[in-house]
Formats: C-alpha cells, sequence, structure tokens
C-alpha cells in the first residue's frame, strides 16, 4: 500500500554539516528503504538547497512528482541544538513547505489505489498548507490516516490539535504531549490510559502510539495495549527515531500485514538502528530486521 506523506521538507542543519530531513520526508524515506512505496507531499525553494533535496529525495527512492519548486520562498531549514542527547529546533519562517500546493491530477493520481495518509502538526502552521490539506483530506479516501503530533515552538493551537483528532485513524505523540492533548480535550486527571478510551469514544482513531525516549513506546489497539522496550545502543543522535518508529509500524502493519504487537517490535528495531546511526535517514538493509 503506497504512502503518500504530507509536510515540511527542511535541512536540519548542524554547526559543521546540513542534513536532509523533515519528518514527513523521514516517514517517506524509511517507509521506501523498508521496501514499500513512497510519495512526497510538500514545495522546495528554487534554490541551492532546493536543487540539492529534490535530488536527494529522487535518489532516496522517494516519488518527487508533488513537490512544488518556488521562486519566492526558500527551502526550509531547521537549526538544530543539542541539548545533551536532546535537540532543540530553530525553523525559518516562512519556508517553501509553508505554501503546498496540489493539483486535480494530484487527487486523481492518489485516487487510483489503496493508499494510507500521512501528515503531522508542524506542516499545519501555515494557512496555506493547511487548506490544502484539508482539501486533500476531503478529495480523497485514504484506507489510514496517521497523524504525528509535532509541538515545536509557538507552531500549533487548539484548533490545529483539534483537525488533528477530527482527521486521524491513528495517532502518534509522545509522552510529553500526553497532557497537552488531555487539556485541550477537557480530560482531568489523565493518563495515556483514559486518553485512548476517550479517543475511541470521540474520535475515528482506532491507534495511539505513544514513545517514551529510552522507555520504549506502547501501542494502544482495541486489543489492548502493548509496550515495547529500546534495545540497548550507544546513542549517536535522537533525530529522525520517531520518524523511523512511524514509518516501519505503518509498513510492518498494512504492507506485510502483521499485528501491532509485531509491527512495533519491528518498528523499535528500527528505531533503535537510527539513534546508533548520525542522521535522521541512514542507509540500511531492510533484511536487517527480519
Amino acid at each position: 500500500m503506497k504512502l503518500y506523506s504530507f509536510g515540511e521538507i527542511l535541512f536540519d542543519t548542524f554547526e559543521d554539516t546540513h542534513t536532509l530531513g523533515g519528518a514527513p520526508l523521514n516517514v517517506a524515506a524509511h517507509y521506501k528503504q523498508l521496501g514499500g512505496e513512497s510519495a512526497i507531499i510538500s514545495a522546495l525553494g528554487h534554490d541551492v538547497l532546493g536543487q540539492e533535496a529534490f535530488q536527494s529525495i529522487e535518489k532516496l527512492g522517494v516519488d518527487a512528482s508533488m513537490i512544488s519548486i518556488l521562486e519566492k520562498v526558500p527551502t526550509g531549514i531547521a537549526e538544530i541544538t543539542m541539548n545533551g542527547k536532546d535537540a532543540d529546533y530553530e525553523f525559518n519562517y516562512p519556508a517553501a513547505w509553508d505554501r503546498i500546493d496540489f493539483s486535480d491530477d494530484d487527487i486523481d493520481a492518489i485516487n487510483e489505489n489503496p493508499f494510507i495518509l500521512y501528515f503531522g502538526s508542524l506542516a499545519l502552521r501555515s494557512t496555506e498548507s493547511f487548506l490544502t490539506l484539508d482539501s486533500i483530506l476531503a478529495s480523497t479516501s485514504p484506507e489510514e490516516v496517521f497523524v504525528d503530533i509535532n509541538l515545536r515552538k509557538d507552531f500549533y493551537s487548539d484548533s490545529i490539535l483539534g483537525f488533528c483528532l477530527d482527521n486521524a485513524t491513528i495517532l502518534k505523540i509522545n509522552e510529553d504531549e500526553i497532557n497537552v492533548i488531555c487539556d485541550m480535550a477537557g480530560i482531568e486527571n489523565c493518563d495515556a490510559e483514559e486518553l485512548f478510551d476517550w479517543l475511541l469514544e470521540n474520535t475515528a482513531i482506532h491507534t495511539l502510539l505513544i514513545t517514551r525516549g529510552k522507555h520504549g513506546s506502547d501501542c494502544f489497539t482495541t486489543e489492548g495495549k502493548v509496550h515495547e522496550n529500546c534495545s540497548d545502543v550507544k546513542v549517536v543522535d535522537t533525530v529522525g527515531a520517531g520518524d523511523s518508529l512511524s514509518a516501519a509500524y505503518l509498513f510492518y502493519r498494512y504492507e506485510k500485514g502483521l499485528k501491532a504487537a509485531e509491527a512495533l517490535h519491528k518498528a523499535t528495531a528500527v528505531a533503535d538502528y537510527v539513534v546508533g546511526n548520525k542522521g535522521a535517514i541512514p542507509l540500511y538493509s531492510p533484511e536487517m530486521f527480519s
């Protein structure tokens, strides 16, 4: 099943280098690297970084046909500062991914076959990209909608979070975001179990993934809760680890047909490999996780 990933393409910039990233691209790239088919719906600037990004995306094998190239807005950049093993992000604004557009031909192409749609809350920081995504959701019928809550700086609001919950069938958050979602939903004294019960009752969400850093991750479905511990790996950097887990869960759950517990187990192995290597999209063979 093809994955269409909507949102930011940007370069993660460090003191002495830059690497291609952005959660939607990371997810699309890992899904492809594991053996699935993926496309990225985004925009790049008509600049040196945009050209570099486009060429790199094609090398990754991700379908780049739905990327707009814009003359007047620069390619996205996220300046990353590491606080210990945690990353702090500073984004340029506006960036090309704030101006994502979509055509009727693109809608027709998506609707040809069953597909999964991925997006994160960060891509909704601009009205233009928000409206484009809203139009895609209204004009297509994805088998699943995977939404990743990415609370970055001031680039979110209760209305954006509400939109995410209203459109998701699979929701991914980290443990620090549980209280934010509960507050938005008006759930008092909320924990993960209570949040999932509320989601089942009030939304179309049937799966909740919660990442807990070095303490692993949880997967809640109607069949119950599964916890998966991380393996004991030397952490090189954590950028893109959660995105690799998202991609691998989707791949093993919906491309390979594994049950949620098995999919989370394999997804955790992929994420463990990513944190042990530099960059958000380190190269690997899917046979490593078979």
